[in-house]
């Protein structure tokens, strides 16, 4: 599982608001935009809705990341998450996980990871596959 804490610092009808959550990384790299499904999350967990003038003045201000695990551990660096760099390595790991059982079934290859050429080929074809997921 690849989890982050996620923080914002915003001042709104006077007050300085610190929200935090914890998010699911793989629930949220399936969807289209993950820094919208961020702050509505972060926003859902404190209070806040996602249609009043506190969102609106929310999504203004820079997410900072802290506590990252899992995979995701590897693309946090001082508050800022490297989201480019976690989807691409997300992705070929939801696909390792699928070609796995293919190679271990037909070809006994238990680990991939000890394969980079044959890695690299299965995913090429795996991804050349117009119907195979993204």
């Amino acid at each position: 599982m690849n989890h982050i804490e996620v923080s914002i610092e915003f001042y709104f009808r006077g007050c300085c608001l610190t929200p935090t959550a914890v998010i699911n990384l793989d629930e949220c790299m399936r969807h289209e935009e993950p820094l919208e499904y961020i702050y509505k999350m972060l926003a859902a967990e404190n209070g806040i809705g996602s249609y009043s003038h506190e969102f609106d003045v929310m999504v203004m201000e820079a997410l900072s990341f802290h506590h990252a695990s899992g995979l995701a551990s590897r693309y946090l660096h001082d508050g800022h998450f490297d989201f480019d760099g976690f989807r691409e390595a997300w992705l070929e790991e939801s696909v390792v996980r699928v070609l796995q059982p293919i190679a271990e079934k037909y070809l006994g290859v238990s680990n991939l990871e000890e394969h980079p050429s044959l890695k690299r080929a299965l995913i090429e074809a795996y991804q050349a596959n117009p119907h195979a997921r993204r």
